[in-house]
């Protein structure tokens, strides 16, 4: 009596009767497996087995009140071992959830594929294939069926250029919006129109503008995967990026379709070292340089700036001074030689102060393991941070936390605790999560000055602005 579901281990566990066989050839239930909807699921299994809240909570190792909010779609079920466990459980078809029947645990295998975006093992891969274009991983098909908080499009029979003017300038304004005041404010906004113009995809329209539209199309969905990840919904953020990346593959034709894809990886990189993953990052940085090498369209200057600039960053994770110098170097020769008029909509946030800003990030990653780079750090952030105007206080924002820690680094405790408590009363202004990590960060290289008064009132002040957050 090892299955639940079969006649006698059924009345045992309480069932009026067994889930029918064929049960999730139901159009409706597919369509919620697709999205890892499992509220429909477990309505669909009390209805068949007459099995109470209760009763099926107990089974699935769950409690009844999360049963009760995930049937009221109130909570999500998207953990990689909780999937897997239900799909194994219910006898879930394991290709209804993108599994193969080794990976959901119907054998010894625990190993699971999908579910969590964040902690897949195969992320760079599928990354790469859509770079690529490989036709060979048949995940690409339906990256669109998996981007969050899916509505009901509006539909039109015909687009011209007028309607991708449209969306390019509906996406600048989200993107103004994350640089002023955080991804929070417009996130869910944003998502909403990609499915929106997602089904422009299907109106009559010249291959000029269709290629447009795809471009227009991937630079909305990169912005709202930047939008995801500034509140730490990185899951989302990486379904996001991939779908922009699958898309502006598709727009290889556009002379800024390279530019655009390799934007997308280095926004990648970014959340890749915020995660404390290098070596990730590091691998997504070669990637994003390799793209825009072998492209048919080349990269803009400053977008090679951007490469460089990034592969610094890593370099100096990975606490590698030399190979973060020629970065660096390379970085600011490439950017100087830019025409910034030429550039494209989505660089327009690389100003003096951005770029003075990327440096002093690489100097102080590299001083958490040599203080002796705190100087050039502080030289580098400071600058930047007093150049940002109050259109860029999210991007300020980011950069006092470092600067702080590289202030204590150095020994300057007075400048270190002043812009300590400006990093805080900014970055609880904003609709931002992501500075609080930064802020905890800045919390443990403060430690050792504690014996300070000052010190020891700033930490309190950053661990009462993290705990109201949370």
């Amino acid at each position: 009596m090892n299955d639940p579901f079969c006649g006698p281990c059924a009345r045992a566990a309480g069932f009026r009767k067994p889930i029918p066989a064929g049960s999730y050839d139901d159009a409706d239930l597919r369509a919620a497996l697709e999205t890892y909807d499992f509220g429909a699921v477990f309505a669909a299994v009390r209805q068949h087995t007459g099995l109470t809240q209760l009763q099926l909570a107990d089974l699935l190792g769950l409690s009844q009140g999360r049963i009760s909010a995930v049937e009221r779609g109130e909570r999500r079920l998207t953990h990689v071992r909780t999937a897997a466990r239900l799909a194994t459980v219910l006898r879930i078809p394991a290709c209804l959830l993108g599994f193969s029947a080794t990976q959901t645990g119907m054998t010894d295998n625990v190993h699971v594929k999908e579910v969590s975006w964040l902690e897949r093992r195969d992320f760079l891969s599928l990354v790469t294939a859509a770079t690529l274009g490989s036709s060979l991983n048949p995940e690409l098909s339906r990256l669109g069926s998996l981007l969050p908080s899916q509505v009901e499009p509006v539909t039109r029979p015909r687009i011209g250029a007028a309607d991708i003017d449209a969306i390019e300038a509906i996406t600048d304004g989200f993107r103004r919006s994350d640089s002023a005041y955080g991804g929070g404010l417009c996130r869910a906004a944003a998502v909403t129109q990609l499915h929106q113009v997602r089904r422009l995809e299907d109106a009559l329209c010249s291959p000029e503008i269709r290629t447009r539209l795809l471009v227009a199309i991937a630079d909305l969905a990169g912005t709202a995967a930047w939008m995801a990840y500034d509140v730490d919904d990185h899951d989302a953020a990486r379904r996001l990026w991939a779908y922009a990346l699958d898309t502006t593959r598709r727009a290889d034709d556009h002379p800024r379709a390279t530019d655009l894809t390799v934007h997308v990886l280095l926004d990648m990189t970014h959340q890749a070292l915020h995660l404390e993953r290098a070596d990730e990052a590091l691998r997504l940085v070669q990637l994003a340089s390799a793209t825009a090498a072998n492209r048919r369209h080349p990269v803009s200057t400053v977008t090679q700036g951007c490469i460089s600039s990034a592969l610094g960053w890593c370099r100096a994770a990975l606490g590698e001074p030399e190979p973060t110098r020629r970065a660096l170097g390379q970085a600011q020769e490439t950017y100087a030689a830019a025409d910034r008029a030429t550039t494209s909509p989505w660089t327009s946030f690389v100003t003096d102060a951005e770029i003075n800003g990327r440096q002093g990030y690489a100097l102080y990653l590299l001083s958490l393991s040599r203080p002796e780079f705190a100087p050039q750090a502080i030289e580098k952030l400071t600058s930047s941070t007093t150049a940002y105007g109050a259109e860029y206080e999210r991007t300020r924002a980011m950069g006092l936390p470092p600067l702080a820690s590289v202030q204590f680094q150095a020994g300057d405790i007075d400048a270190a605790v002043a812009t300590g408590y400006d990093a805080v009363n900014v970055i609880t202004g904003l609709t931002s999560t992501r500075g609080y990590a930064r802020l905890r960060v800045l919390d443990t290289v403060a430690a050792p000055h504690s014996g300070k008064s000052e010190v020891a009132d700033l930490r309190e002040h950053i661990r009462t602005a993290i705990t109201t957050a949370a």
